[in-house]
């Protein structure tokens, strides 16, 4: 078969960017730390760059914020204004000294060791094998319990199934049950349970070894406990729904997933990329950007990349290294500028927020922001995306300042923020014994002037996790018996 090749010109049209472009696209969607381990990194493989060190220069009383001149900007006719962090020094000590003096002696040096030594927490899987080896009445049973142990999540709950683990071990699937439950008898109680209601059960077991009501209702009646179906388990045991909600009570002092106590906590250290204040009827940003090195070009390369005498090599590899380090000196800056206006115009917007707090926002959208500044909507969205700001009213990620409108036509430009708030108002001022269902919730809002359909209601009692009201009402009924 003949293949025919063709040979021709086509044209097209094709964005490129430049490599500095693509570092700034980069840079912005940064979160702070993000930009700081960037920062740093680049400190290290790029020998042109070098952290500034300088005098500390005093702060003016009253905090950081500053009105640099030529850096304040005026936002509105409420003389709304944004200033800029001013150039923070940083003091470093001398650490050519080791950490250790001759004249302290041994002495000191062991206690340093000491305080120095970081603690190894104990892990749930090795909590448990430590108690598997004082049981185990030979190596065969500890290599099941092993086994087990070692198929168990950090939740404490059994991820391999009953089944698996005995083929693994040639042993029958009851030996396999049985070691599971001796592992579930452990400290702490429930673990290597396959589901969270047979941990559930466990525990009662070890807890309560005399309650057979509360076995029956965690073994035969999880499902029903899940609904809160208290009516349809008494009548299924031939008890009263006061002995079920008693019960139930009980439950709620087990744990669900009992090896969360040994999980190791995964910290998100949050720093705010700006602090918004409104003082006097102005909004005051200040961009926080204390956590990246101040850096800058060492004069000595660039006054060596012009003698006449260098290597050819040498002048183009110290030529590059200074175009990328003025590439990121200016993605910095950038980034820092298109914070700064993306913040600022913003909580132009949302200046209810600032005043009243949550639930006062008015409907925002990327593109609105966009058009005010200039920028292309993506641009917006990279410079909103990673960063939080601090307000009065505690810290926010800045997207969460982009309400969608309720509706296209109406003409009050409510958010989906405010009807949030109001129906989270209105459930908490409702009578616990009688909860308002989402058409009673419905009404309140209809008498305030505002129109929705059901299905909005309660798709937002949803989003803000607010049972229906036949579930709050058996709640309620719950919590008043605890206080009590």
């Amino acid at each position: 078969m003949a293949v025919s090749i063709k040979i021709g010109l086509q044209q097209t049209q094709r964005l490129a960017l430049t490599q500095s472009q693509l570092q700034s696209i980069e840079l912005l969607q940064l979160s702070s730390i993000d930009l700081a381990e960037a920062v740093s990194r680049e400190l290290l493989e790029n020998p042109i760059l070098e952290e500034e060190y300088s005098a500390a220069v005093p702060q003016p009383p009253g905090g950081d914020v500053i009105m640099a001149e030529g850096v304040s900007r005026e936002l509105s006719g409420d003389e709304s204004v944004y200033s800029r962090h001013e150039e923070k020094s940083q003091n470093y000590e001398d650490s050519s000294d080791s950490g250790y003096s001759t004249a302290h002696g041994d002495d000191d040096r062991a206690r340093s060791y000491i305080e120095n030594a970081v603690a190894q927490e104990e892990t749930l899987k090795g909590h448990l094998l430590s108690q598997a080896r004082m049981v185990s009445r030979g190596s065969e049973e500890l290599a099941l319990f092993e086994s087990i142990i070692t198929s168990i999540d950090e939740r404490g709950l059994l991820q391999a199934s009953v089944e698996e683990i005995a083929r693994g071990q040639n042993l029958s699937e009851e030996a396999v049950r049985e070691a599971v439950r001796t592992i579930a008898f452990f400290d702490p109680p429930g673990c290597a349970a396959p589901s969270m209601s047979e941990s559930l059960l466990f525990q009662a077991e070890s807890r309560y070894p005399d309650d057979r009501l509360l076995h029956d209702i965690l073994r035969d009646h999880f499902t029903g406990l899940e609904r809160l179906d208290y009516e349809g388990i008494a009548r299924a045991l031939s008890v009263s729904v006061e002995e079920i909600v008693e019960k139930t009570r009980l439950i709620h002092t087990l744990t669900p997933f009992p090896g969360r106590q040994f999980a190791v906590k995964d910290v998100r250290y949050i720093v705010p990329d700006a602090e918004v204040r409104y003082v006097d009827g102005e909004i005051l940003i200040t961009i926080n950007d204390d956590y990246v090195p101040p850096i800058r070009i060492n004069r000595y390369y660039v006054d060596l990349m012009k003698k006449k005498n260098i290597d050819k090599n040498l002048r183009e590899f110290i030529k590059d290294r200074v175009q990328s380090a003025r590439s990121l000196l200016r993605g910095i800056s950038s980034r820092r500028d298109t914070i700064a206006r993306v913040t600022a115009a913003v909580m132009r917007r949302q200046g209810g927020f600032l005043l009243k707090g949550p639930g006062n926002l008015r409907p925002l959208t990327h593109m609105e922001i966009a058009d005010e500044l200039g920028l292309h909507e993506s641009t917006v969205s990279r410079a909103t995306s990673n960063k939080f700001v601090q307000t009065p009213w505690g810290v926010f990620e800045l997207k969460y300042f982009f309400a969608s409108k309720l509706r296209r036509d109406d003409p009050d430009g409510l958010s989906s923020d405010m009807i949030m708030s109001l129906v989270r108002e209105i459930v908490a001022g409702e009578d616990a014994e009688n909860p308002l269902n989402d058409d009673g919730i419905l009404a309140v809002l209809d008498k305030r002037g505002i129109r929705l359909a059901r299905r909005t209601i309660a798709k937002y009692r949803g989003i803000l996790g607010i049972p229906p009201s036949n579930k709050r009402k058996k709640l309620n009924k719950l919590r008043s018996g605890v206080k009590e």
